[in-house]
């Protein structure tokens, strides 16, 4: 039954992801990063929601999969990294602090340096600082043509966020000379780990060891007070998630990130 649901909703996505772009059904939320001490907004993930007006919204553990075995992940990733430097731009001209979004880049843009010049275009086009459009990528296994890629974004001068550190192929191992400038620590690596003594030196020591060689943090996907304030006891300042924020519409998100602008100045 639930075979005949996917391939039904296969053969949905994409019949209509063509029209879906041009109809701009394909919206861009922000999910907010918080400092963990002062509660301020630091910066925001672009994520793709897509609003049907039959279905309403489909998500993304839908249709991400299916852009990304059928390559029209490239024209959503290429989508969402415009939007964000609408925003980015929005947010200047506003006057209000401009903080950097990080966008995904897929495994199937690392093919080929063509997605460095669309970043490089962007900025052009928005005339936006480049660090505030950050990259965030999926550290996989070793991949020569991949890597080499994201060596050209950080020669570029892009920052790189490394996507689900913590998680599958990630080791300490891809730390000794990785051009990512921000390790996001998965949630499952967190999570699980915090119940044992065990597991949380494993954590402190990996947060310690991180900082020690010149590495960013941010844990991901934070759901309870605890996890947010044993993350800070372990020196990982950053952190996005539900105990926070989840992912809003723009107009929701410049409203947060104005309350938060005046906590900080007050």
């Amino acid at each position: 039954e639930q075979f005949k649901v996917s391939l039904y909703n296969k053969k949905f996505i994409e019949e209509n992801m063509r029209a879906a772009i041009t109809d701009n059904q394909f919206l861009m939320y922000l999910q907010p990063k918080y400092n963990i001490p002062d509660s301020a907004i630091i910066g925001a993930e672009a994520l793709v929601r897509w609003i049907d007006p039959e279905r309403g919204i489909i998500p993304p553990n839908e249709f991400i999969p299916v852009f990304e075995q059928n390559g029209f992940v490239v024209k959503i990733d290429e989508y969402i990294w415009e939007c964000a430097a609408k925003c980015i731009r929005h947010w200047i001209n506003e006057g209000l602090p401009p903080i950097p979004i990080s966008v995904n880049v897929s495994r199937v843009h690392l093919s080929d340096s063509g997605f460095v010049n669309k970043l490089e275009a962007l900025i052009k086009k928005y005339n936006i600082p480049r660090e505030l459009l950050e990259l965030e990528i999926t550290e996989s296994i070793e991949n020569v043509n991949i890597n080499e890629m994201i060596q050209l974004a950080k020669d570029s001068g892009f920052r790189l966020l490394m996507d689900d550190f913590g998680s599958g192929y990630s080791s300490l191992n891809t730390l000794k000379s990785t051009p990512f400038d921000v390790l996001k620590i998965d949630r499952s690596f967190f999570s699980s780990s915090m119940e044992s003594s065990r597991g949380q030196k494993i954590i402190s020591h990996t947060i310690a060891m991180s900082k020690d060689i010149g590495l960013e943090l941010i844990a991901e996907g934070v759901e309870t007070k605890e996890q947010a304030e044993f993350l800070s006891d372990c020196g990982c300042n950053s952190a996005q998630g539900y105990f926070y924020s989840s992912p809003v519409p723009v107009d929701m998100f410049d409203k947060l990130l104005k309350n938060s602008v005046l906590v900080k100045t007050e």
